[in-house]
């Protein structure tokens, strides 16, 4: 009888359901993410010392082109043309860039990884909300919405984040740093993983 039980078809797929469910839950401990966050706010900190300041005068003619290119080029990243005929004007050659989603230096490597992100998209548009001063930076309140066959079954994401930006004395962006849910708006759109995000999500709230 013991063994009817276990050669049983409900027991086997059972079973199996088990051992897969094992078998994930090992996967994705073995890939998940070291906690690097101390390392990661010294390096932000880091970058932003290194900086020199730009000297914009507040109201200058040069700060205002600075800041009415960079509104511009977050507005048009969704033109593959127009990325590869800004990018290198609005970006220093030494610029970093990090949106949350990855890190990048210099203004060829994010000129392809806007080229990248612009050619996954079938839509996208950006409302700059404010802009603000303090020292030498400046920060981007925006509202996105976008979309890509790959997040939400093609349907458009709403998300809002703000960019704090340096430029250089030629007027040109020296460092680039979102600041965004990109848990909420972009991993919680993706197939699989966006099930996992939910769950811990619903877990959170509910405590």
């Amino acid at each position: 009888m013991i063994a009817s039980l276990f050669t049983h078809p409900i027991s086997t797929f059972v079973a199996g359901l088990l051992v897969a469910m094992a078998g994930v839950f090992l996967l994705l401990n073995s890939c998940a993410y070291p906690n690097r966050s101390a390392e990661d706010v010294a390096a932000y900190q880091s970058r932003l010392e290194k900086l020199p300041a730009s000297g914009f005068q507040a109201g200058s003619p040069g700060e205002k082109a600075a800041i009415e290119r960079f509104k511009s080029f977050l507005q048009g990243i969704g033109d593959v043309k127009y990325v590869r005929e800004n990018t290198l004007e609005v970006y220093a050659a030494d610029a970093c860039l990090d949106d949350t989603l990855a890190l990048h230096h210099g203004a060829a490597e994010i000129e392809a990884y806007f080229i990248k992100t612009s050619e996954t998209m079938t839509s996208y548009q950006v409302t700059i909300d404010d802009v603000a001063r303090s020292g030498d930076d400046y920060y981007v309140r925006w509202t996105m919405v976008f979309a890509a066959p790959a997040l939400s079954g093609g349907k458009p994401v709403h998300s809002v984040g703000i960019s704090q930006v340096r430029f250089n004395r030629e007027g040109k962006v020296a460092f680039h740093q979102d600041f965004w849910d990109s848990g909420k708006n972009f991993y919680a759109h993706l197939p699989l993983v966006g099930g996992a995000v939910g769950f811990v999500r619903k877990r959170l709230e509910s405590n």
